[in-house]
């Protein structure tokens, strides 16, 4: 168990306040370890074990405690032993409950504690949930390892590597808390992710979601895993599959692509216009919660290099809690090429990334290697026609600084070492 302070930090100024903390993210992406931070952050302050409830409701102990009211009596029980001290419940994988979004904010009301939670499913924070605590909750999403949270694993496990040795593990694997435990040997690795991956489709998305024909969304993930990062449509993607002699309508393509988003394996950058910035209906991306789940479900992460980098880069922004949309830039195309109308034709040029916070901006371009002129042309260039003051990157494997008119070269292993830094 390591620390995460990037997490801990934003949950600590809610810590004994009448908020409800709400920890969300995949299965096995260290929910629970958080938890046991926040617990032992409590002890450090003095609180004793006494004052603190743990339930884990995935737990074959704890089944009974799925009924609301068998829950409700064991709270109530531990909070009447305390003799008015207060009391910090942590409940783990609360969607096992049923009615909980009714149960909780009464819990809270009732009794003198503070309240944790944690969820593998997304829209387990549904409307009816949100209506009923009426703002009395705050959200915290938890993702696998960043890299330099695998780095710091790795030496802390005493792995003597280089960094570039490193995220060669890193890119392939992923950054499952779990590995680690496997040594990040490839093969049981690999069965690993695959089992997260088996009850992320079974639990989160067939079972909660009441899916009927689990044997299409089982064709149809395995084709968006291979191609996050690349642009879709509702209307693309029943061609393609269409080619692959599967059948599937575009209501069907878009109702499973939202479930693999509640269930919090997908997530959806939009397409933004970078002048206008008109948000398209259509043209979106796909990224996966770790890169290894794309290894163990598709493989060839060595060989789809600058996909995996792109989907990396788009997890890091999305942990510091950036907004993340696709660019857009318009251009119009000089020389012969003119419209129907005799104006100059309009294409446009894609930013990877426009990622923003509050008042910050970033726009950041994700390549494997600036190899030659073109490559270097077709990355800068949409960030060179930018009249904006916002930081602007190009991040890749080289190593050889290329950075240019204002725009900042890095190679992407040390951005992400250093994005404690940078995104914070």
């Amino acid at each position: 168990m390591i620390d995460r302070p990037l997490y801990l930090d934003r949950i600590r100024p809610f810590i004994g306040k009448p908020i409800i903390k709400v920890v969300t993210g995949v299965r096995r992406s260290g929910k629970s370890t958080l938890l046991k931070l926040v617990r032992a952050e409590l002890q450090s302050q003095g609180v004793p074990d006494t004052n603190m409830l743990d339930i884990n409701l995935e737990a074959y102990a704890n089944r009974h405690l799925k009924d609301p009211d068998l829950l409700y009596e064991r709270v109530r029980t531990w909070v009447g032993e305390l003799n008015g001290s207060k009391g910090y419940l942590f409940l783990d994988e609360v969607q096992e409950v049923e009615a909980w979004e009714r149960l909780v904010p009464g819990l809270q009301t009732e009794f003198e504690i503070d309240v944790y939670l944690t969820g593998s499913n997304a829209h387990f924070l549904s409307s009816e949930f949100a209506t009923y605590l009426s703002g009395r909750y705050v959200e915290f999403e938890v993702f696998p390892f960043s890299f330099s949270e695998f780095v710091r694993l790795r030496t802390d496990d005493g792995v003597d590597e280089t960094v570039d040795d490193a995220f060669d593990v890193y890119r392939v694997l992923g950054g499952f808390p779990f590995l680690s435990y496997l040594d990040y040997a490839p093969d049981p690795s690999r069965e690993y992710l695959l089992s997260i991956y088996d009850t992320v489709v079974l639990k989160d998305m067939v079972e909660r979601e009441s899916i009927k024909d689990a044997s299409l969304l089982g064709e149809l993930l395995p084709f968006l895993i291979a191609n996050i990062g690349h642009t879709f449509s509702g209307r693309s993607i029943e061609r393609m599959l269409e080619g692959e002699n599967i059948s599937i309508s575009i209501g069907s393509v878009l109702k499973y692509v939202q479930v693999a988003c509640n269930a919090n394996l997908l997530y959806r950058a939009p397409r933004v216009d970078v002048m206008s910035k008109k948000v398209f209906k259509s043209q979106e991306k796909y990224y996966l919660v770790d890169q290894g789940l794309r290894e163990a479900v598709y493989g060839n992460n060595d060989r789809n290099i600058d996909q995996v980098l792109e989907n990396i880069v788009f997890l890091e922004l999305l942990r510091y809690g950036w907004g993340v949309t696709v660019g857009d830039k318009p251009f119009e195309v000089s020389g012969e090429s003119q419209s129907a109308s005799g104006k100059p034709s309009v294409a446009s040029r894609e930013i990877d990334f426009v990622a923003s916070k509050g008042s910050r901006k970033l726009y950041v371009q994700v390549c494997y290697l600036l190899a030659d002129e073109s490559t270097i042309e077709r990355e800068f260039k949409p960030l060179e026609e930018l009249r904006s003051d916002y930081p602007k990157y190009v991040l890749s494997l080289d190593k050889v600084d290329r950075s240019r008119n204002g725009i900042v070269h890095r190679d992407v292993r040390m951005f992400l070492l250093d994005s404690d830094d940078l995104l914070r």
